[in-house]
């Protein structure tokens, strides 16, 4: 009888571990595309990425970008342009 119980128990690990599995390679192959087609679709150029070279020259422009834009609204700021943002 225990064997039973043991074994019931064994099956219904096994099958939670694989639909978890599956459920974990599913999500991980379908979020890049997923995020993908919602910046098309916002009209934002998603750049390809094939290599490590690749991903280090669009990390490298993330990280300008935000520096160029950050400073843009400092300045922004310090000649009194932000006051449309107050309430």
């Amino acid at each position: 009888m225990k064997a039973l119980g043991l074994l019931s128990l064994l099956l219904a690990l096994l099958i939670v571990a694989l639909l978890a599995r599956k459920q974990l390679s599913t999500t991980h192959q379908l979020a890049p595309s997923a995020a993908t087609s919602a910046a098309s679709g916002a009209g934002v150029d998603v750049p390809q990425v094939g290599n490590a070279d690749d991903a280090r020259r669009v990390q490298q422009r993330v990280q300008d970008d935000m520096k160029r834009l950050m400073q843009d609204r400092a300045s922004d700021v310090e000649r009194g342009l932000g006051g449309a943002d107050k309430p």
